[in-house]
């Protein structure tokens, strides 16, 4: 029986693996994969899933010079031991310390795959380490992958003269298009159940209640319509980061007194949520993508968001969505009155958002050129 090549897949924490759900399980069968991020049941619990190996290696997600020193030497140990054939790294602490440890290793592959980059919200000092951060993870890559061709762009201007490469249309995984198209909810019961209305207007939000993810704009915007509209509701599906980037305390106090404001929390299913909402608004400062668009827009809902990297790649103005200024409050709020004006038009949108999403976006499509890509390195 021929022994495969091993095919290590890291990040920095479990939950980021989730981008390359089912990808995992289909390269297992060109490569003998193994899980690596900080330890956790979730590792396991998608190690399981997936039918793969899997390993803890503690990382933390803050710049932290001693704790970094340790992750290095305990993964040049590990690949000194496993011998990988293939490093695929992402997220900017596991692809710093993997791509280091792997170049002193002498690991024959090494994969950069950009998500985004955390330096265009930093500033100072921070700013600086971080984008030698990327400078070192591009130098000791012998491929590098972006996940869209905006960070392609930005990538090779400010980071690396090295080649990029974008699989297919971009994004890490596509969207699993049976999983939404056939989905079906109850939606006078979710509204109900939530304390909406049937005629209420609702916009939504999904991702990290962050405020690079410009929610304190979308807060102070949608107060402010609320003392104009009575029958309006902004559900918010997503946890906080106050460890990382906490939202601004006027805007905690205006979440918690504002009684049109809907907070679900973390949800694996966002479709529930998305199923109810008029329209998704996403005011995010950075994306390297922009997951979130698409899986609104797959169940017929139209978008606001910013005008940067990743989201000018999925949103075609008047078609499924509008584009705004990043950081901009006032076109924020112009725009969430103007769609409010215009609902009835937004259901004209559906049909056009679902077909770009499966057209440009589908899972199938995505896995294909991926497995082929990854499949090429054995020659």
């Amino acid at each position: 029986m021929e022994t495969k090549n091993k095919f290590i897949l890291m990040t920095t924490v479990s939950m980021s693996l989730n981008f390359f759900t089912k990808q995992i399980k289909e390269l297992h069968n060109i490569y003998n994969v193994t899980l690596i991020s900080s330890p956790s049941s979730q590792l396991e619990e998608i190690a399981q899933r997936e039918g793969v190996n899997y390993t803890g290696i503690e990382m933390k997600r803050e710049i932290s010079f001693l704790n970094d020193l340790k992750s290095l030497l305990n993964l040049i140990f590990l690949f000194y031991r496993e011998k990988p054939y293939v490093l695929h790294c992402n997220t900017p602490k596991a692809s710093l310390v993997g791509l280091l440890a792997a170049y002193i290793t002498k690991v024959p592959n090494r994969i950069y795959y950009i998500h985004g980059f955390r330096y265009q919200g930093a500033s100072g000092m921070k700013r600086h380490i971080l984008i030698n951060m990327e400078k070192i993870a591009c130098f000791c890559a012998t491929r590098i992958i972006a996940v869209s061709h905006g960070v392609k762009e930005i990538a090779q201007q400010e980071i690396t003269s090295k080649n990029i490469d974008v699989i297919h249309n971009g994004s890490a995984n596509g969207i699993d298009i049976d999983l939404f198209i056939h989905s079906e909810y109850a939606i006078e019961e979710i509204k109900s159940e939530l304390n909406i209305a049937q005629n209420e207007f609702v916009f939504g939000f999904v991702g990290r209640i962050v405020g690079d993810k410009g929610i304190n704009e979308l807060i102070a915007c949608f107060n402010e319509l609320s003392f104009k509209f009575e029958n309006i509701k902004l559900i918010l599906v997503g946890r906080y980061e106050d460890e990382l980037d906490p939202l601004s305390n006027e805007t905690k106090q205006l979440i918690k007194d504002n009684i049109h404001i809907i907070e679900v929390g973390f949800q694996k299913d966002v479709k529930k949520y998305l199923s109810i909402m008029d329209v998704l608004v996403s005011p995010s400062y950075r994306e390297g993508f922009g997951l979130s668009l698409l899986e609104a827009n797959l169940m017929g809902v139209p978008v606001i968001a910013s005008h940067i990297t990743g989201y000018n790649e999925i949103v075609i103005e008047g078609k499924n969505g509008f584009l705004i200024p990043s950081k901009d409050k006032e076109a924020l709020l112009q725009k969430m009155v103007e769609v409010y004006h215009i609902k009835s038009d937004l259901s004209k949108m559906k049909e056009f958002c679902i077909n770009n999403v499966i057209q440009k976006f589908n899972h199938k499509d995505v896995l294909s050129e991926a497995l082929s890509y990854y499949k090429s390195l054995l020659n």
